[in-house]
């Protein structure tokens, strides 16, 4: 569903600001959690209700997230915004994360309303890991679910880097063929000029032009090309 795709993306965007705002900061050695007093998450939890759940454990799955949302999500901490120059890779995001974000289950993003004092009960009911937080993890169902949502977003996108080459090569091709017809005499807002950048559109159409060899025999074709449309 989508909305377990924007639960992911509002959990990074917390994160990412989180860790922005938190140079100087220690971090929990066994954990990996920003060290702050409970000031410093009082006030980040006013900012951006739900951060709490950082306080207790840090961002599951972090490298694949990251791999989906670094160009498109933008942190009130910078000026920039990631990958503007793919305007569109939110909307193909939006479209993976309905078929495949809900079954990353409920443990992503679960306690949306986590406050500061819930979070710091948990940290303290919560037994001591003596094991290193770089330590090989187990693989989980949602560990496999995760895997296939990022493989999904990477196939999207990479199917849409392929269709826009193609586009743009027909866009590069059908302009040098309109330069051409400039030099041939049809200046831009002639009638072999218009004829041309409707005809030129088909293949079909720019397969036949690219034969002739003459300015007559080009300007000849156009014409009787668009009479006979």
């Amino acid at each position: 569903m989508k909305n377990r795709w924007d639960t992911l993306k509002r959990m990074y965007t917390q994160w990412k600001t989180l860790n922005d705002r938190a140079t100087g900061l220690g971090r929990d050695p066994l954990t990996g959690c920003i060290c702050a007093d409970d000031d410093w998450w009082a006030e980040q939890s006013r900012a951006m209700p739900g951060c709490a759940i950082f306080r207790i454990a840090p961002l599951e799955n972090e490298d694949d997230l990251r791999r989906m949302f670094s160009t498109i999500v933008c942190t009130n901490e910078s000026s920039v915004v990631p990958g503007a120059h793919r305007g569109d890779d939110d909307s193909e995001g939006d479209e993976v994360g309905d078929g495949l974000g809900d079954e990353l289950g409920s443990g992503l993003g679960s306690n949306k309303n986590a406050s500061p004092i819930d979070a710091k009960r948990a940290m303290e009911k919560r037994p001591a890991n003596h094991d290193s937080p770089k330590g090989k993890k187990r693989k989980t169902f949602r560990d496999h679910c995760m895997k296939r949502l990022v493989d999904a977003y990477e196939k999207k996108t990479q199917s849409s880097s392929a269709t826009f080459a193609v586009v743009n090569h027909v866009r590069n091709e059908i302009a040098e063929m309109l330069e051409l017809v400039i030099n041939d005499g049809a200046v831009e807002g002639s009638d072999e000029h218009y004829y041309a950048t409707q005809l030129l559109k088909k293949k079909e159409n720019r397969d036949v032009f690219i034969t002739f060899k003459t300015t007559l025999g080009r300007l000849n074709w156009l014409r009787r090309a668009w009479e006979d449309k």
